[in-house]
């Protein structure tokens, strides 16, 4: 029994006293209530799988639609979870990418779930390994492959900038890998493990998750090309987000369903910057082994709540929270607090490309 089912059942038995008039067989009591919580939490699974599927089934066509109108873009649930995030980045940084491009080995172009394009995948991966270790075909690709990875330094450490505004534990999640790896080995992708370059995109793809993301890790994606504008469609949330050249995404690609759609203008390319799973589990595993706890420091013990006392803490919550708050929330706010600190990252990206261009002078 996970721990969260078992204080939900402890709570449920012996604090609420909701189960003293309930049926149960020769198991006893907590293992029925126990059984009862997991077939209720199956069936919501199929309940929102059959969504899901819903939705894929429709048109995206008649989703909500957010257009690109050169503001920042902020997706969350009813919790105020960040689901995405889009915004405009310093054009310098898209220069880059098309300006490097040609230092990118040429491969055949597939049809696959991301649509007719061709892919490298470059960093630290551990599939099949005990170890992390750099993607074999980062290594077939040197020196070409780290030559590009030096050119565009500048945007990966720009993005990881705005991931510690919209999201500073994932920030600090990430970079926690760092004192378990050699020099060689660290991240050289602002605080992303590892990135996808797909090129010569012209239509969309498919709907799809990426499985071996981190299950809760925002992506970055910034297109570059002849291409002005594509969709990327969230299936779960019914929604569509305009994403114009120019313009940086950050979302949840192992949660939402998603892929793009209505590529125009040309041809699109992109950079995805990712963290598999499979590489944080393994340093949870080598912080327990040299710290003997996993993730965080000690487990502290945790004192159960009293009814009264939990119900104060959800009136609290209620009242704070907002019991009204829309299943997802959309906000374009110019003033937010957030803008504005993403704003002075754009223009200081700005102000540092100035000051370059003048020491070259």
């Amino acid at each position: 029994m996970g721990q969260e089912l078992k204080q939900q059942v402890e709570y449920l038995v012996m604090d609420l006293k909701a189960y003293e008039d309930y049926e149960y067989g020769r198991k006893g009591l907590r293992h029925a209530v126990k059984t009862e919580l997991d077939l209720w939490k199956q069936a919501d699974r199929r309940i929102k799988g059959q969504e899901l599927q819903d939705a894929l089934n429709s048109d995206w066509k008649t989703f909500s639609s957010y257009r690109s109108d050169g503001n920042h873009l902020r997706i969350e649930d009813k919790h105020g979870h960040l689901l995405a995030y889009c915004l405009p980045i310093p054009i310098q940084y898209t220069e880059t990418l098309a300006a490097t491009a040609d230092l990118i080995p040429i491969s055949k172009s597939k049809e696959h779930m991301r649509g007719q394009t061709s892919e490298k995948y470059w960093g630290l991966w551990r599939k099949y390994k005990m170890e992390p270790y750099m993607s074999l075909e980062y290594k077939k690709d040197l020196p070409a492959s780290q030559q590009w990875l030096d050119a565009n330094q500048p945007y990966f450490k720009h993005m990881s900038n705005i991931l510690r505004i919209l999201d500073p534990q994932m920030y600090v999640r990430y970079t926690s890998i760092n004192r378990f790896l050699p020099e060689d080995l660290r991240p050289s992708y602002g605080i992303w493990y590892a990135c996808g370059i797909l090129r010569g995109m012209t239509d969309g793809g498919t709907s799809h998750k990426d499985a071996s993301d981190y299950y809760c890790g925002l992506n970055v994606n910034t297109a570059w090309g002849d291409f002005t504008m594509a969709t990327m469609v969230f299936w779960e949330l019914k929604i569509t987000v305009e994403v114009k050249k120019g313009e940086a995404l950050f979302f949840l690609p192992r949660i939402l369903t998603h892929n793009a759609v209505d590529v125009q203008g040309g041809v699109r390319n992109v950079v995805d910057a990712f963290v598999h799973e499979n590489v944080l589990s393994w340093k949870d595993k080598q912080h327990k082994r040299v710290t003997g706890y996993l993730r965080g420091g000690p487990r502290r013990k945790r004192r159960k709540l009293g009814l009264g006392e939990l119900r104060a803490r959800n009136m609290g919550e209620s009242s704070a929270g907002g019991a009204e708050k829309a299943p997802e929330s959309i906000q374009r706010e110019e003033t937010s607090d957030t803008e504005g600190k993403m704003e002075a990252l754009y223009h200081r990206g700005v102000e540092e490309d100035t000051e370059e261009e003048e020491d070259q002078d």
